[in-house]
């Protein structure tokens, strides 16, 4: 438990280094077994502790007397529905942000979308943050993707690992800024599904050897 607690607030911290954050944005959780163990509300990121990280259960009962992160009801309604995902990384990065403010999806304009697990990385409808509504949008769009945008906030990455939420949540923002500049090109093409279908296909033996 005293791992996992160091673990998510060395990758909240990391997403502040990574400039994928700032102050108290996003939040961070682990799930082991039906305990989840998510950032606190309120906290900003670069004083956080491990005595501070709240521990809920997947009901959403708080166990420790820690108020967790407002957007505690996204993370649990991803958890309860996709039983393989025990890592969550939520940013309010720059470029998926501004991506996310045209509530639209990023298309397999290149091949590393399929990365996050299809042929396109899907848009979030907009509703108020920490609400069962946005919970219900997100999970909409990331229940066979491992990463999405949300319209008019930011950025999730779900995985098996925090370093590999980590990782895609860096990977999204990376991919986000080359579509944004895509966009502003004439005669910008994508990959038909023929080909991304050939593209996911490695990407499974790539996942399986790697």
């Amino acid at each position: 438990m005293k791992n996992l607690k160091n673990d998510i607030v060395y990758t909240s911290k990391r997403t502040l280094d990574l400039g994928l954050n700032c102050g108290s944005e996003g939040n961070v959780s682990v799930r082991t077994k039906d305990t989840i163990f998510i950032t606190p509300s309120g906290i900003e990121t670069a004083s956080l502790n491990e005595s501070l990280i709240s521990e809920v259960d997947i009901n959403g009962n708080v166990k420790n007397k820690k108020k967790p992160s407002s957007e505690i009801l996204m993370h649990l309604n991803i958890y309860r529905n996709r039983p393989e995902i025990s890592s969550i990384v939520h940013c309010h990065s720059i470029w998926a942000s501004i991506l996310s403010c045209s509530r639209k999806k990023i298309p397999a304009f290149h091949y590393m979308v399929a990365e996050f697990g299809g042929n396109d990385i899907k848009c979030a409808k907009y509703a108020t943050f920490g609400t069962s509504k946005l919970a219900n949008n997100v999970l909409k769009v990331i229940k066979d993707r491992n990463g999405c945008l949300i319209s008019n906030h930011g950025q999730l990455t779900i995985a098996n690992n925090l370093n590999n939420a980590l990782n895609l949540a860096v990977s999204l923002e990376k991919i986000s800024k080359q579509y944004f500049f895509c966009r502003l090109l004439k005669g910008t093409k994508t990959l038909s599904s023929k080909e991304m279908i050939k593209v996911l296909e490695l990407f499974k033996d790539y996942k399986v050897k790697h």
